[in-house]
C-alpha cells in the first residue's frame, strides 16, 4: 500500500509514497539540519513565533487554540521547561558542559534522532507539544495524523514559514519535519515507521496506543505514551466571595480543546458547608461558559452523534439533578448528587458534584487520572495533595492552568526522553 505525503521540506504536498523504508531513512538524516543551531537561537525563533501568532488576527480567528500553543513556545515558558529537565544548564544541548551534579565530568545532550508522532484524531493539535520539544532538542520528526483530522495541524505548521530570525529561517527549520497519512491497517508502513523510530510518541485512546505499542521497534527505541487520562477538580468549603474568578478560569479550562485533551476537567467536586453553595457555583459557571463561548473561544458545531450524546445526558440528569445549558449543544453544566465521576462526554459538558468532605475524592483517584484543578483554602493542603498524588494524580494546578502543557507531563520529563545524555571525564 502507499502513504500520502502532506508536508515536507517546509511545503504542503499532495503525493503518494510507495517506499516506506527510503522515506524513513531520508527523514532520519534530517536531524543534522537542526544540530547546527544553538539552543538560544532556537528559543529566539520560538519566541518570535509566539508573538507572531498572538498578533496575527487572521490566525487567531481561524485557530482558537493557537493562544495555548503560543504560550507554550514563549521563551519564558519554554526556557523553564528546558532548565528543569536539563539540570539547569541549557548549553548541554549544544556542547559538553559542567553540571552542578559532578565536578569530575562534562555532560552533553545529543538528540536521539528520528521521532515518530502518532496523533490522536480528536485533538490533533496536541501533537505540536511533542513536535516543538522534539525540534528544540534537535531531533527530526515524522508526524502521522489521523485521516479524519489533519488540516488544522498542517495549516498551523505552514505559518512557521512566515517567521524568520537573524539566525533561523522558518522554512529551514521545517525541513526536519514531514507529515504523512498512513492507513492504520497498512502494516508495511506502520511497521517501517515504528522500526525506524528512535523515539515513538503515541497520543490517543487505549486502543490506539496499545496498537502502536505492539508494533515492532528497535531495542534502543524510547517510547513516550500519552494515552487516555481523565482530569477533575476539587473546591473546598473555604471558597469565598471571589468565586466568580474561579468559575471564569474553569470555563477556560473547559472550553480550551473542548475537553478533548487529557488535562481537560470533566467533574468538579465541591465541598458542602461553605459560603458558596454548589448550586450558586454551577449557576455562575454557566454564565462563564456562555461568556467564553461568545467572546473568547468560539466552539465549532458538534457533529450529530456528539449532539445526541449531549442531549441524552441532559435528559437523564434533568431527572437526577439540575441542568444549565445553552439553547443548542454548545455547553452544559450538570449538578448531581450522584456518587463518583461524571461521564467524560467532552464538548463542554461539565459535572458539578457536591461532597461532604474533600477527602472523599481520594476514592475516585487512580493512575488513570492526570490533572487535578484546585481551589483550596483550608489547612493541610499539602497533606491532601500528597494522599491524592500517591494514588495517581500527576499535576495539581489552579483553575485556568489545567490545559497548559507543562513539564513534567504524565509524570515524566519529555525532554529527558528526547535526548541521550553523554559524558566524559575531565
Amino acid at each position: 500500500m502507499a502513504a500520502k505525503l502532506l508536508f515536507k521540506n517546509g511545503d504542503i504536498k499532495n503525493e503518494m509514497l510507495n517506499d516506506a523504508g527510503s522515506f524513513v531513512s531520508e527523514m532520519k538524516s534530517k536531524q543534522f539540519i537542526l544540530h547546527k543551531y544553538k539552543i538560544n537561537d532556537l528559543l529566539d525563533y520560538f519566541q518570535k513565533l509566539s508573538r507572531f501568532w498572538l498578533t496575527d488576527n487572521k490566525i487567531l480567528s481561524q485557530q482558537p487554540y493557537i493562544k495555548a500553543l503560543a504560550q507554550f513556545v514563549s521563551r519564558d515558558n519554554f526556557e523553564e521547561i528546558l532548565k528543569v529537565a536539563l539540570r539547569g544548564n541549557l548549553k548541554v544541548l549544544d556542547s559538553f558542559n559542567n553540571l552542578p551534579i559532578s565536578s569530575m565530568r562534562f555532560y552533553h545532550c545529543q538528540p536521539r534522532g528520528l521521532v515518530i508522532h502518532w496523533l490522536a484524531g480528536n485533538a490533533p493539535l496536541l501533537g505540536f507539544y511533542s513536535l516543538f520539544q522534539a525540534m528544540v532538542t534537535k531531533n527530526a520528526s515524522i508526524i502521522k495524523p489521523s485521516s479524519r483530522a489533519y488540516k488544522d495541524f498542517v495549516d498551523i505548521l505552514v505559518t512557521m514559514k512566515k517567521v524568520n530570525t537573524a539566525k533561523i529561517r522558518g522554512k529551514d527549520l521545517l525541513k526536519s519535519v514531514a507529515v504523512v497519512l498512513v492507513d492504520r491497517k497498512d502494516t508495511v508502513w506502520q511497521n517501517e515507521l515504528s522500526k525506524g523510530a528512535d523515539v515513538r510518541i503515541a497520543w490517543g485512546g487505549k486502543e490506539a496506543v496499545e496498537s502502536i505499542s505492539s508494533l515492532p521497534k528497535s531495542v534502543h527505541t524510547e517510547d513516550i505514551i500519552l494515552g487516555p487520562k481523565y482530569s477533575l477538580g476539587i473546591i473546598d468549603k473555604g471558597l469565598a466571595a471571589d468565586f466568580k474568578k474561579v468559575t471564569a478560569k474553569l470555563a477556560l479550562d473547559i472550553a480550551t480543546f473542548d475537553q478533548y485533551a487529557c488535562s481537560s476537567p470533566h467533574t468538579i467536586f465541591i465541598e458542602k458547608g461553605g459560603k458558596v453553595s454548589p448550586k450558586e457555583f454551577a449557576t455562575e459557571l454557566a454564565r462563564s461558559l456562555e461568556y467564553v463561548g461568545k467572546k473568547l473561544i468560539k466552539k465549532s458545531p458538534a457533529n450529530p452523534r456528539k449532539s445526541l450524546d449531549i442531549l441524552t445526558l441532559r435528559a437523564k440528569y434533568s431527572m437526577l439533578g439540575d441542568i444549565w445549558s445553552s439553547p443548542n449543544t454548545e455547553w452544559t453544566v450538570i449538578l448531581s448528587e450522584e456518587k463518583g465521576l461524571g461521564l467524560a462526554c467532552a464538548s463542554r459538558v461539565i459535572f458539578i458534584k457536591p461532597i461532604n468532605s474533600i477527602e472523599e475524592v481520594s476514592a475516585y483517584v487512580d493512575r488513570g487520572k492526570q490533572t487535578l484543578g484546585t481551589a483550596l483554602c483550608g489547612p493541610n493542603q499539602q497533606l491532601l495533595l500528597e494522599k491524592l498524588t500517591l494514588k495517581g494524580i500527576d499535576r495539581c494546578v489552579p483553575y485556568g492552568r489545567m490545559t497548559f502543557f507543562e513539564s513534567p507531563w504524565d509524570g515524566m520529563f519529555m525532554i529527558d526522553r528526547l535526548v541521550r545524555w553523554v559524558s566524559y571525564y575531565k
